[in-house]
């Protein structure tokens, strides 16, 4: 594919645009950098997409291959073993290993034939259980939450491609994808304001503020 913009190019301005978190400083360091690739307009060209026909669908990995994935792969999950261990981390689980050795060492001290030394057995028996039953609920939540976490962020957003509306996942959105936002839809991808009808944002999870946020024309989001 010709496309005239560079993936470090492109990434350089993105970094750019989290580096400056006042509007003035938005206005002064990034919107330069969007008239060096020649506007919106001039970005569209060195993309190859339009606003009006998107991307066609026959370029999708070809994109996603040389611009990269718009999903980003979860830190992987601490393993059953990790979890038992820090489980038995826990004061009282290791005042009572203490008890148990002192009591095994103390029963094999005693006289020949005494089963004393199975009560420490015995406790740790229990410690164990205590570990493992501990680690297994871990590992169970962890899963669940992931799943959860899965599916929730892979919403539905409506793009254009070969100049028809449809339906993609948040994680099939690759470089050069037009994409038709409405109320309540969630901003899922760094892209630039083409058109808009009083077009609001809530920053929130970002910012922390509850106001919403008013965008115009070739805002960068």
């Amino acid at each position: 594919m010709g496309w005239t913009l560079s993936t470090e190019d492109l990434s350089k301005w993105v970094r750019q645009c989290f580096e400056c978190p006042l509007v003035g400083q938005v206005k002064k360091n990034v919107l330069p950098g969007l008239e060096a690739f020649g506007g919106p307009a001039g970005l569209c060209v060195k993309l190859q997409t339009a606003s009006n026909t998107g991307i066609p669908s026959t370029e999708v990995k070809a994109r996603r291959e040389h611009f990269g994935s718009n999903y980003v792969e979860p830190e992987p999950p601490e393993t059953i073993w990790m979890m038992a261990w820090n489980a038995l981390q826990d004061p009282c689980l290791i005042f009572l290993c203490f008890a148990a050795l002192v009591s095994f060492l103390v029963g094999m001290a005693g006289p020949a034939g005494s089963l004393e030394w199975l009560e420490g057995v015995a406790i740790l028996c229990a410690v164990g259980v205590v570990v493992t039953v501990s680690a297994v609920n871990d590992y169970q939540k962890e899963q669940q939450f992931r799943a959860l976490n899965a599916v929730k962020e892979d919403v539905s957003v409506t793009v254009i491609r070969d100049s028809k509306k449809t339906k993609v996942s948040t994680h099939d959105i690759v470089v050069g994808d037009v994409v038709l936002l409405s109320t309540g839809d969630m901003v899922c991808a760094d892209g630039v304001v083409f058109d808009h009808n009083d077009l609001g944002l809530s920053e929130a999870m970002l910012t922390g503020e509850s106001v919403i946020k008013r965008k115009g024309m070739s805002d960068i989001q």
